[in-house]
């Protein structure tokens, strides 16, 4: 019996986050679908151009974090070293910075000190480094949660540590792989700011290519690129299913001696990993700090103290709200005994959060648009939609992770439900909470794509700093990279330190 449903209260709880969910977040991030209704699509060579290019980018940057990305998240999940706490907080490093701010820093280093030419390769370096962390994010929650018996057991028969990894650890960990994977490409697909930093006159991808033509009034072309940007997402969703619901991979053929001399180079696999992780990740990343050592150039006005306020003030007041609904919404999937109806909502998500932001803000300024809403409301609310999902999923994840028969053993035991829900199952899940609540401030703090599709006067600091590049003043843009680097960091340790509090409820 579910208890989540047993009383009216719980009910009324479910119905209006449900309401909230469909019309503030789904709805309106579709809404661009209705251009499909009767219209002439006209498809130009520079469509294909642009859509091809963003398709093969996210295609290289996925294969490239599955490789990577999934050993990162092995060894800092298995790593048993003072070090992995800074570590942990270096691969948070492209998270926490706005994209627009790290695309400048990418393009400092590979651009202007290595003389790497503006085009597909510096945007493939790009896209690498911000997508990264989600894959090693995802793959990291879902490695802590395996049972140690499993691999004592399989030691002691006498398998091997790369045998361990492939034969047991990986197919209980894959649906943290797919889901990494689904965030790594689809948030290359999706950004929009950071790749105008790196990008060519020839070397448009299909987000800064609404963009442009929003801006140019074109927005019967717009609506194209959109729609099957969405469209493309429906496909990947349904692809990812699939894998998810494949169980059976075919891992149980066992290779002793290859496996064993593979085990045998975990040295030769740190040192690689690690050359990675520094020239890849973590000095691109850092490089606009030392730049700005270089060109100091400290310019505060007021135009830049109110993109910080409007930037900081949206981040929070979306990871707010979006937490108020998204616990209950989380359990609702988790917990519900409508399974199809669970599920149905769980897919729904899903779009929210493939669909590139570029289209989600070009849908979103044109529904919201028809009820004249305040600009930074509408900012606000685009905002909104594509951080929900990221609070949803991993609380969503965690709540599944928790056996029901803890909290009906409590229930029977004369506990009250309220009681089960913030003395069990929260202080279990609020790992998930933090994580989800970082992911969604930091994306908000980052968004470039769907901002630049809505808004007209107000700027955030993201679209501030692309403004500044355009416009040749690299150095100013570079302070204020310098100071969001600094804040943001600064945040974020303050944030995991959280994790750490025994919090008494």
């Amino acid at each position: 019996m579910n208890y989540g449903f047993k009383n009216n209260f719980s009910n009324i709880i479910y119905i209006t986050v449900l309401l909230f969910f469909v019309f503030v977040i789904f709805l309106p991030a579709v809404y661009v679908l209705s251009f499909a209704v009767g219209g002439k699509f006209v498809i130009s060579n520079e469509l294909f151009s642009v859509l091809w290019i963003s398709f093969l980018v996210a295609f290289i940057v996925t294969i490239v974090n599955l490789f990577f990305g999934v050993a990162l998240a092995w060894v800092f999940a298995k790593s048993k070293s003072r070090y992995k706490v800074w570590l942990d907080n270096l691969i948070d490093l492209p998270l926490i910075v706005p994209t627009a701010a790290l695309g400048l820093s990418v393009y400092l280093f590979w651009g202007e000190l290595w003389y790497i030419e503006k085009g597909l390769i510096l945007i493939i370096l790009l896209h690498i480094i911000f997508t990264i962390p989600y894959m090693i994010r995802s793959v990291s929650a879902s490695i802590e949660q395996i049972n140690e018996t499993y691999n004592e057991a399989g030691a002691t028969l006498g398998a091997s540590a790369f045998t361990l990894f492939r034969t047991i650890n990986f197919p209980l960990f894959k649906d943290g792989v797919v889901v990494g994977s689904l965030l790594s490409f689809t948030r290359s697909l999706s950004e929009t700011g950071a790749t105008m930093m790196v990008a060519s006159a020839v070397t448009m991808t299909a987000p800064v290519f609404i963009v442009n033509l929003k801006q140019d009034g074109d927005i019967p072309q717009a609506a194209v690129v959109s729609i099957i940007l969405i469209m493309s997402a429906l496909l990947i969703l349904i692809i990812a299913k699939f894998l998810t619901r494949k169980k059976h991979f075919n891992f149980d053929v066992v290779y002793p001696r290859f496996e064993k001399s593979l085990s045998n180079l975990s040295g030769l696999r740190n040192f690689v990993l690690g050359t990675f992780l520094l020239l890849i990740i973590i000095i691109p990343t850092f490089y606009i700090i030392f730049y700005n050592f270089a060109n100091f150039n400290p310019v505060f006005d007021s135009q830049i103290f109110q993109s910080f306020l409007v930037s900081f003030g949206i981040a929070f007041s979306v990871t707010l709200v979006g937490l108020i609904f998204a616990i209950p919404m989380a359990y609702f999937i988790a917990r519900s005994n409508n399974i199809k109806l669970a599920s149905l909502f769980e897919n729904m998500h899903d779009i929210v959060l493939l669909v590139p932001t570029s289209a989600l803000g070009f849908s979103l300024a044109m529904f919201w648009g028809k009820l004249n809403f305040n600009e930074l409301l509408i900012i606000a609310l685009s905002h909104l939609s594509f951080t929900f999902p990221l609070l949803v999923k991993p609380i969503t994840v965690a709540i599944k992770n928790v056996d029901y028969k803890i909290e009906e053993s409590a229930l029977c035991l004369g506990a009250s439900y309220k009681k089960v829900l913030t003395s069990i199952l929260f202080p279990l899940i609020l790992p998930a909470i933090i994580a989800g609540s970082i992911m969604a401030f930091m994306r908000s703090l980052s968004e470039t794509g769907a901002t630049l599709a809505v808004s007209h006067n107000v700027k955030t600091v993201s679209v501030l700093i692309v403004d500044l590049v355009q416009n040749g003043q690299i150095s100013e843009a570079g302070f204020i990279c310098f100071i969001l680097f600094i804040i943001t960091f600064v945040f974020l340790i303050m944030l995991k330190k959280t994790k750490k509090l025994n919090i008494e409820l």
